[in-house]
């Protein structure tokens, strides 16, 4: 079973549980991280180029997308999960784990690796500064609020 399918079906457990419970998670909200933080970059460095290059069109508050989706436990989380934000057929159909691997694919030039991307960003050439956004990107962690089912 490659490493996907095994992100994609503790995803797909998780979810169960969650639902078996009568419990959910919000539409703006992705579940936590269980990836171990990406350590071949420098976070630091990683958030202040996040800043200059995603932060105009990414928040990292669930709830507050704006031309792109908020990026809160990005890292390992299905592509295009959002209930609240309208992705691209591409991405949606694409069956992606937001990874070291798919990450450094997407931001080295989206429109690219994602033909009909949403994203438009200039592409990101240098592999040290995108190692850096990906060791950023899977430190954004926080636990998402369970609300209960009114049934």
């Amino acid at each position: 079973m490659s490493m996907v399918n095994k992100y994609q079906l503790g995803a797909m457990l998780a979810a169960a549980l969650l639902l078996s419970a009568c419990e959910k998670t919000p539409p703006d909200y992705r579940a936590p991280v269980t990836l171990p933080l990406y350590t071949e970059g420098d976070a630091d460095n990683g958030a202040l180029i996040y800043q200059d290059a995603c932060g105009q069109c990414h928040q990292l508050n669930p709830g507050l997308n704006k031309k792109g989706p908020q990026l809160m436990n990005i890292y390992g989380a299905p592509a295009a999960e959002l209930a609240d934000y309208t992705y691209s057929e591409g991405l949606k159909a694409s069956g992606w784990v937001w990874d070291a691997q798919t990450l450094d694919t997407y931001i080295t030039d989206a429109e690219k690796a994602m033909p009909d991307s949403k994203m438009l960003s200039d592409p990101m050439p240098d592999a040290e500064e995108r190692a850096d956004v990906i060791a950023y990107l899977s430190t954004l962690r926080a636990a998402a609020p369970i609300v209960e089912d009114d049934k």
